[in-house]
């Protein structure tokens, strides 16, 4: 039985994914790079291995970035792989919806659907809105269909058991959401679409 972490590390190995999420991946680094002002300081929630702050960081090397992970491996992981590629990034194990104890970032990011991994979606949003002056949530939606889903969590080693309209159970540990438009436009966001669904910007709280 997988561990998150072995899944969760082949989230960002873009040569073993489907071709579309491959695309969306991409694109996602791309509206980053072009969405930041000058030095920036940025949370990624759900940072993994580090990969996506490397990627970031190679084309924005003036971003201040925290990654907030779950998983301590990961977290450990993230930090040998930052220092290895000769960059500066701060990575802390803790649960978004657990009211962790950070500053206050410009931006809050959470990427590749992985909000749809979170159990607590609503209260997830509202502490990344108030943790950031603005948060970018970006899921996938209705271009992320039934057939390529499947074809997707194989190449995670995960094995889809049912499709319950947008969530997919999964064998092995956990289910999976996929967002329908009208959901993502009740968060009253900026929407840019993306090859696999929403890219997501929200005002922060004040509170």
């Amino acid at each position: 039985m997988p561990t998150p972490k072995d899944v969760y590390v082949n989230c960002d190995v873009l040569e073993n994914l489907p071709k579309p999420n491959r695309e969306n991946w991409l694109c996602e680094i791309e509206l980053l790079r072009n969405q930041f002002p000058q030095n920036a300081k940025v949370l990624q929630v759900g940072s993994m291995d580090g990969t996506r702050i490397i990627h970031l960081l190679k084309a924005r090397p003036d971003l201040d970035i925290t990654g907030l992970e779950v998983e301590r491996s990961l977290v450990n992981i993230a930090k040998r792989k930052i220092a290895a590629a000769g960059l500066g990034a701060n990575f802390v194990c803790g649960d978004i919806t657990n009211s962790p104890h950070l500053p206050r970032f410009d931006y809050v990011i959470c990427l590749n659907n992985t909000l749809g991994y979170i159990s607590e979606e609503e209260r997830a949003i509202a502490e990344m809105r108030k943790l950031g002056k603005a948060a970018i949530i970006s899921v996938y939606g209705e271009k992320f269909t039934d057939a390529l889903a499947r074809k997707y969590f194989t190449s995670l080693n995960l094995t889809t058991d049912r499709i319950e309209k947008d969530r997919f159970m999964l064998r092995e540990f956990t289910s999976v959401k996929r967002y329908a438009r009208k959901e993502v436009e009740s968060w009253n966001a900026k929407i840019t679409e993306t090859p696999l669904g929403y890219f997501c910007v929200l005002a922060g709280s004040k509170n």
